[in-house]
């Protein structure tokens, strides 16, 4: 036990630094990376898509949708990308004194909106490539399907499925950052974002891709108020969710302050 008290005790130790890390490319740099990101979970959210086309819906369905999914996460691991909610944990350098509250802002304001684009970027690729209308359009019609449910959502609703996902999503950076090899890093991801993608938390950044993929389809289903409403929910839900995980786990860890 002790062994593996020390060893959580280092991860915890070296997250942090981690984190700090990515606050030092230069923003076009960071602008650049925060596109990749985008489109990498981009990526997993048409397996996601494509996991809930022309199937009945239920848990094994969610299951396999969470699976798809979380290759998104898997490729901003393993190539190192600006993904926004990740960097939701930034709050703990901030905490530390080591990050002022400005530059934190900042970063999160630069790579919120190169996730924006790289996301928006793919959407818009997948919608003219015609993949939507695979399987007899059923991919199309999970796209409109997935919107409908997302936008159905109240303010809390959203704010709460916010908190839920993104403490799911940075217990799974949190895990893949302390694992040496690429092996390792996909098998912290798969487990809470799976969980997270079946029980219909909501991702700002998946739903940056989701949402347009629905409005390229029929844009009287997804209006663009109703689009921003539910992204700008998300992400605050998402800042507290992450803000939870990174205080709680370094506090708990005795290393919130250095």
């Amino acid at each position: 036990m002790a062994k593996d008290d020390a060893t959580a005790d280092n991860l915890a130790d070296s997250v942090d630094d981690a984190l700090l890390a990515k606050t030092r490319p230069p923003v076009g740099a960071m602008l650049l990376l925060g596109i990749a990101a985008g489109a990498q979970i981009g990526f997993g959210a048409i397996g996601y898509l494509v996991a809930h086309a022309g199937v009945e819906p239920g848990g094994a369905t969610q299951l396999l949708s969470g699976i798809a999914f979380s290759v998104g996460l898997m490729l901003v691991m393993v190539t190192g990308t600006q993904l926004f909610t990740g960097n939701t944990m930034l709050v703990l350098p901030a905490a530390q004194d080591r990050l002022s509250v400005g530059e934190t802002v900042r970063d999160w304001s630069v790579v919120w909106a190169a996730n924006l684009i790289g996301s928006f970027v793919i959407a818009a690729l997948f919608v003219a490539s015609g993949a939507t209308g695979a399987i007899d359009g059923a991919v199309g019609q999970a796209a409109l399907k997935t919107a409908d449910t997302k936008l159905a959502k109240d303010w809390v609703e959203l704010l709460a499925s916010g908190v839920l996902a993104n403490m799911l999503v940075c217990l799974a950076v949190w895990m893949a950052t302390g694992a040496q090899s690429v092996a390792g890093k996909i098998v912290g991801v798969i487990g809470p974002v799976t969980l997270f993608v079946a029980a219909g938390f909501e991702h700002s950044v998946a739903n940056m891709t989701l949402l347009p993929i629905a409005w390229g389809l029929d844009p009287t289903a997804v209006p663009v108020s109703a689009l921003l409403g539910n992204l700008l929910l998300a992400t605050a839900g998402n800042i507290v969710g992450g803000s939870l995980v990174a205080i709680v786990l370094a506090a708990g860890h005795r290393v919130l302050t250095k």
